[in-house]
């Protein structure tokens, strides 16, 4: 049975790492309001210049333990954010029940397997006797009962672990700056469809071919899909479950082409997606952020909702300066988008956008390329549109068709 110091120092770094990925699960402006709060009510005074992990070793060492997983649990009530506050009491729950069963566990020693043995031969037999061959053996019962309890853990503590790495790397994965490595898909994945695009045609060497971008979720992060076969558009409907196998990861986008397999899950599996990575998948970057992208190597891709501030048209473009409360930022649409209908003020949606530098000035900028999608809409703000459907019934006349 573990000493006491060892579960409470055990129970410390589990609460510290249920607290660090808490923290990671935060968007950047509520990580800001999350350091407000600390600061404001007097737990910790620098916290300023404290990356999420920073911030995590300066709690558990300045606020006493358990105090400090408290301490996130209130300052998250405060922010209103009830989904990350039910998450973190789950695992708070899940810690203490988990190191008080280990507690109350008596050590078995071969006498008391003997004398448990000997009490139940004697109501089952007349005469029981049990040899020293006998002792050291397990019964057929004991045989089963040493086999679920081994499967009942494995099948608690593993995925938990396994989770808890997994959510590191896919957190570090669904970061714009960082994406994926292109290749083939080796593990099928099995995700919830948050968001589906209309299809569309684009122009290739081989001709016209049409296609859709699609948004899927799982527990631990988001993915923007390009769905390069439309006959399997049945399966993208908005929270269906389905699995996606023998895709082609490219620039941080899954590709669905023809040899992709695609199948609906249907009731045999519900996936509960975080609220924090609902609102990641569908946030539009803000101007200033993506500026400071401009000396990244790896390719870029944007996804957003901007309002045009000018508009220039040419014979093989069209220009847009686009704006939010954070800068401008120009947008290069070529092909069917440089025709678009629209006018200033009016709100661009664009879907696999390029950031890319215009060598002539040095200038960034986000650039039409051969997959990217852009509607027009003419409300006077957009916070947040959930689905294509509902999109269309809040965008007016002005929605581009095909």
């Amino acid at each position: 049975m573990p000493s006491r110091l060892e579960t409470t120092e055990k129970m410390k770094s589990e609460f510290g790492e249920i607290l660090l990925k808490g923290l990671d699960e935060l968007d950047d402006d509520e990580f800001k309001k999350f350091k407000f709060y600390l600061r404001n009510d007097g737990l910790i005074k620098r916290v300023e210049k404290l990356d999420r992990t920073g911030l995590a070793t300066c709690m558990i060492k300045e606020i006493s333990y358990p105090s400090f997983i408290e301490t996130f649990i209130k300052i998250l009530n405060k922010m209103n954010l009830k989904e990350a506050v039910n998450n973190c009491q789950k695992q708070k729950k899940e810690v203490l029940e988990k190191w008080k069963k280990k507690n109350e566990k008596k050590p078995t020693t071969r006498n008391n397997q003997t004398q448990r043995r000997s009490a139940s031969n004697d109501k089952n037999s007349v005469n029981p006797k049990l040899t020293k061959k006998d002792n050291m053996k397990l019964t057929d019962e004991s045989k089963k009962n040493f086999g679920a309890k081994k499967r009942k853990a494995t099948t608690e503590e593993n995925p938990e672990s396994k989770k808890r790495k997994l959510s590191k790397e896919t957190h570090q994965k669904t970061e714009p700056e960082t994406g994926r490595e292109d290749g083939p898909q080796t593990t099928p994945i099995v995700v919830k469809v948050l968001k589906v695009n209309q299809i569309f045609e684009y122009e290739t060497k081989e001709g016209t071919k049409k296609m859709f971008h699609a948004t899927v979720a799982n527990e631990h992060e988001f993915i923007r899909v390009k769905v390069l076969n439309i006959n399997v558009k049945e399966h993208f409907n908005k929270n269906n479950v389905i699995e996606i196998s023998k895709g082609f990861w490219n620039s941080s986008f899954l590709e669905v082409n023809r040899y992709s397999i695609v199948l609906d899950v249907g009731a045999n599996r519900e996936i509960e997606v975080p609220q924090n990575i609902i609102r990641k998948a569908f946030q539009t970057p803000k101007i200033q952020s993506l500026l400071k992208l401009k000396d990244k190597k790896e390719r870029i891709y944007v996804d957003g909702v901007y309002e045009i501030n000018k508009k220039t048209e040419t014979d093989k473009c069209t220009l847009f300066e686009v704006k939010d409360d954070t800068g401008k930022i120009k947008v290069v649409a070529f092909g069917k988008w440089a025709k678009i209908k629209c006018d200033e003020r009016d709100k661009l949606r664009l879907t696999g956008f390029e950031l890319s530098v215009w060598n002539v000035q040095d200038e960034i900028q986000l650039k039409s390329v051969t997959h990217s999608y852009l509607k027009v809409g003419v409300m006077s703000e957009i916070m947040y549109f959930p689905t294509e459907q509902e999109m269309d019934l809040l965008w007016g006349k002005k929605t581009q068709t095909n």
